[in-house]
């Protein structure tokens, strides 16, 4: 795409006042769900637990506090990738489904924040 589409794609979208609300929900939550995902991990010299799978003898796998860093980029990424995907598709014409990919990006970030907080949780009991 060029610079032209992308100002047109834009401008269209910046028409349509619940779909910018929606995308502005969407980066909000991502920048939030950052900030609380920053402010809760602390550096530390002994390894924290960072993953819980059912499968495996150990079930808790422990890594370096460096790891919890991932899930603010994995926050980030959805914020970004989700609000694009918002404006390719209303582009397209395809308004509903962008709605839903941001319901969508809304709600994958609450939950993501329920299991990240109880990840680093798991970090600080450490």
């Amino acid at each position: 795409m060029n610079k032209e589409a992308i100002k047109t794609s834009l401008k269209a979208v910046l028409t349509d006042r619940p779909y910018v609300s929606l995308i502005g929900l969407v980066i909000a939550a991502g920048v939030i769900y950052c900030l609380i995902t920053i402010l809760s991990i602390h550096p530390s010299d002994v390894v924290v637990y960072t993953r819980y799978t059912a499968f495996g003898e150990v079930h808790f796998y422990k890594d370096h506090w460096q790891y919890l860093l991932n899930f603010v980029f994995f926050g980030l990424a959805v914020a970004i990738f989700h609000s694009v995907i918002m404006v390719k598709l209303h582009d397209m014409g395809r308004r509903q489904t962008g709605l839903l990919i941001g319901w969508f990006g809304f709600t994958i970030l609450l939950i993501t924040l329920a299991y990240t907080l109880a990840v680093i949780g798991l970090g600080h009991a450490a």
